[in-house]
Parts: C-alpha cells; structure tokens; sequence
C-alpha cells in the first residue's frame, strides 16, 4: 500500500496551486497539510481546496519554519529569487523538497541548495516537468536504443508563445531581470534540462549564449501607440493587447 506523503505549500500563485491539486486528485498519495501566503485571496483559495486548518495556515513561509516539522516535504513555490532561504530552512528542519524551477538565479545558491539538502539527508526535486511529458519520454526512449544513431546536434525550439512572452516577460513578475530572473534562465531552463536529460550519461562540455533585446524597445513603439492598452489608439490591431489576453478571454469563458 502506498504511503500518503503530506506536504506544505510555501507559495500559493500558480505552480503551488497546481502542484498542490494532485492531492485533490490523488488523496491517498497526498495531503496538503500547510501554506504560507502573503495574498489572502491566493491563500485562502488554496486553504479553502484542500481544507486546512488555520492554524496551518500564514502569510510567511518565516511562521512555518519557526514550528516543529509538521508535515514530510515543502513545496517551495516562491518567486525566482525568493527560493534559497525557505529550502536551507526546510531542509534543515527535516523536510523533503519539491523546489519550482529554475533552482535559484545564482550559482552561489544552487550550490548551497544542493549541500544543504544533501547534508541534511532530505531529497530535493526540481519541477523540470517536461521531462515526463509522452513526447519527452519517447525521444529518450529513441536516442538510448539507437534507433535513430548517434545524436551529434539537437536543436531546440522554447516555443513561448506571443501572448505568454508579453504576459509574462514584458508586463509580468518576469520583465526585469533584477528582480526576477532573465528570460532564459526562467523559460528556456526547461530546454536545457531536456537536452542533459536526452544526452545523458554523457555531460555537457560546453555552453555558447547570445542574444539581444529586439522587438520591445521605445524606438520600435508602433506611430500613435499610447502608454497603456486601455487608452491606446492602435490596441485594436495589436496582438500584445492586454484587453484582449485578460479582458476578452474573460468575456469569452463567461459566455
């Protein structure tokens, strides 16, 4: 019989909220016992979903560390540059890790991730999740075997999507590499995680990056084109609108 894992969720957006909803649909492989929020509405959601008590439940991921471990594993779904601190604290409390990725926006923390967990004798995960999408599986299946020969170049497509890059790397929690982390690292760490996963047991050698800011710059802002796409005279033409990502697409659901 398997054993049912139960876990804190430390960072209830969007990657803690989906991670989470495997308990809902797995019950008896996992409980979701704590969150630490600082939104109420996003923690509330959360404690709502999966019936936690409010003595489980706080704004600070510093409350939860600061209480005997309560639960087998943290999920750690913070911001980019928010990841260190809640791991070193949990895995030094004896709790299991399921860390977002990217692991952290420097070396110097990704190496003091790793030696603090390994130190502590608790097991870290990185979501790298597409890893074991079907297609991801496959090409792993195909490159061990053989049967396609040896592999001497991949190339590699982080299909984004428009939409997604303004949302998210324009406009969102990751358009200032200062206070978040750069695009490639934050996206395209998916794409490199399958290329050592494909590649493996062989180990990269050696990593080339180049690349430039193009397309969003002030001198390339479309004639007549206003500061917010609410009072933008060319919004109806654009198809980084924001009225038309959030406000229509909700429109369209609630019909």
């Amino acid at each position: 019989m398997v054993k049912q894992v139960t876990a804190v969720v430390i960072g209830a957006g969007n990657r803690g909220d989906n991670y989470a909803e495997f308990a809902v649909h797995f019950p008896d492989r996992l409980k979701i016992v704590g969150v630490a929020e600082p939104r109420k509405a996003r923690r509330t959601k959360l404690q709502n979903r999966h019936k936690i008590p409010n003595d489980k439940t706080f704004s600070d991921w510093v409350e939860v560390a600061a209480l005997p471990k309560f639960a087998d594993c943290a999920f750690i779904t913070t911001q980019d540059r928010m990841h260190k601190e809640p791991v070193v604290a949990f895995a030094k409390l004896g709790y299991h890790i399921l860390l977002e990725k990217p692991m952290a926006t420097t070396e110097e923390d990704c190496k003091e991730i790793v030696s603090t967990c390994k130190s502590e004798g608790v097991m870290l995960g990185v979501c790298h999740v597409l890893r074991y999408m079907p297609q991801t599986l496959t090409i792993k299946k195909l490159i061990a075997s053989g049967a396609i020969g040896d592999v001497v170049n991949i190339q590699l497509l982080e299909p984004i999507g428009f939409w997604h890059f303004a949302h998210s790397y324009v406009r969102g929690n990751w358009h200032r590499e200062e206070d978040s982390s750069f695009s490639l690292l934050a996206k395209a760490c998916h794409d490199i995680d399958l290329v050592n996963h494909w590649m493996s047991p062989h180990q990269c050698k050696k990593v080339s990056s180049f690349g430039s800011l193009m397309h969003f710059r002030k001198e390339d802002k479309p004639q007549g084109a206003g500061t917010r796409c609410l009072d933008c005279a060319v919004e109806d033409g654009c198809p980084y609108s924001a009225k038309k990502i959030y406000l229509d697409s909700v429109k369209r659901v609630r019909h």
